[in-house]
């Protein structure tokens, strides 16, 4: 039986052959209809905030394309979001340090994260329910916290920097965003904890098999995606420059879908980040075409869905068994 260490992800060649090319291709096509039915879609002004408000995506989808690709899913980031912002925003405004506000904003995020993996990792219990429920927590937790109250909106200023501040006419939520998105990618492809998450998207019982504990992968994921919740809603905070009660309820299913269009296997095992980035900017850029299109919320969830659907589809052909 071969080792978990002869586990490898698909190879770039691999990934490029199948979703991640679909992926891009549908980037590229869409960019081609934004700048024409609007020529303003090419402006240095749109495209930085495009890049900024997809920074916020493509950072939460870190975390889920990590959990993903172990076939589970995380439906407890829009409160986990949330949570974390406020809490930032009230340590800061009580007079904490921001070093104090962000750690643990960032703590809040892997405690979370460590929960759900318990769930599914000690408890055996799946994840679409748990983290569900987890969600559900800690909107309760919020409201209690806050006494039902809009929280109190004090912004560090290294905050508002990092979420609307440039370098060099770039935004630096993306700088975050990409320093973030070439370590996910190293760790994907050169480490042992990236190969241990493939192994167990496609066979767990051979992982467990060949010495390695699956329940600290399952730990590392979920805590990883925890806390990008946690950075992403401190993003948000300093881009609305304050915070309020359900301010990620529209980051439940966008970041999964920009996982799922750019390649990775809603079933685990296959993809990886590389996709996910142009997922998230597909995402963005589907979403203004449709609202410089004038199309309301319904027609804007048809087609999230109908190219869900057809992406979905389109990879369960890897894992459909064959006679």
């Amino acid at each position: 039986m071969a080792s978990a260490e002869t586990v490898k992800p698909r190879s770039f060649t691999a990934w490029m052959s199948n979703g991640v090319a679909v992926a891009y291709l549908l980037l590229a096509v869409l960019i081609v209809a934004a700048i024409f039915y609007n020529p303003h879609f090419a402006s240095m002004g749109n495209v930085r905030a495009q890049l900024q408000i997809a920074s916020f995506i493509g950072i939460i989808a870190i975390g889920q394309t990590l959990v993903i690709l172990t076939g589970q899913i995380d439906l407890s980031v829009p409160w986990n979001l949330t949570f974390s912002a406020i809490l930032m925003a009230t340590l800061y405004a009580n007079g904490h340090s921001v070093a104090v506000a962000v750690i643990a904003a960032l703590l809040c995020g892997a405690v979370v994260g460590a929960i759900n993996a318990i769930g599914l990792a000690i408890f055996r219990l799946h994840s679409l329910v748990w983290t569900l429920a987890m969600n559900a927590l800690l909107e309760g937790l919020t409201l209690v916290y806050t006494n039902a109250q809009p929280p109190k909106s004090d912004v560090p200023d290294l905050i508002r920097f990092l979420a609307i501040g440039r370098i060099g006419g770039f935004p630096v939520s993306a700088v975050v965003w990409a320093v973030l998105a070439v370590i996910t990618i190293i760790v994907l492809a050169r480490s042992r904890f990236g190969r241990y998450l493939y192994a167990i998207g496609n066979n767990e019982p051979a992982l467990f098999l060949s010495g390695v504990d699956s329940r600290k992968v399952y730990f590392g994921a979920f805590i990883i995606s925890g806390i990008c919740a946690s950075i992403a809603g401190l993003l948000l905070t300093g881009y609305a420059s304050q915070t309020y009660l359900g301010m990620g309820n529209d980051y439940l299913l966008i970041p999964i879908a920009a996982v799922i269009m750019g390649g990775t296997n809603i079933m685990g095992g296959s993809g990886g980040y590389v996709g996910s980035i142009a997922g998230a900017l597909i995402v963005v850029l589907l979403q203004s075409i449709l609202s410089t299109a004038q199309i309301g919320q319904a027609g804007k969830n048809i087609v999230f869905g109908a190219i869900i659907l057809g992406m979905v589809l389109l990879y369960a052909r890897e894992t459909r068994p064959t006679d």
